[in-house]
């Protein structure tokens, strides 16, 4: 967050549990983050099922930069 305070464009990626926080911590800092949020958890998640998650997130970041 604070490169996107310096003016460089960014993406928070977090789980669902932590985006509400992302995106309010953004706004508390004067902006509105742009978010990606992944199914939590992803600890003691099997290999296949982050590799699931990591594409979906991938194309909701793709559709964000394009």
């Amino acid at each position: 967050m604070e490169l996107e305070r310096r003016g460089i464009p960014c993406i928070v990626i977090a789980t669902s549990k932590f985006e509400a926080l992302a995106r309010e911590l953004g706004e508390f800092k004067g902006f509105s983050p742009r978010v990606v949020s992944v199914e939590h958890p992803l600890g003691g998640v099997n290999h296949e099922q982050v590799v699931v998650r990591a594409r979906r997130a991938l194309e909701s970041i793709l559709a964000i930069v394009e």
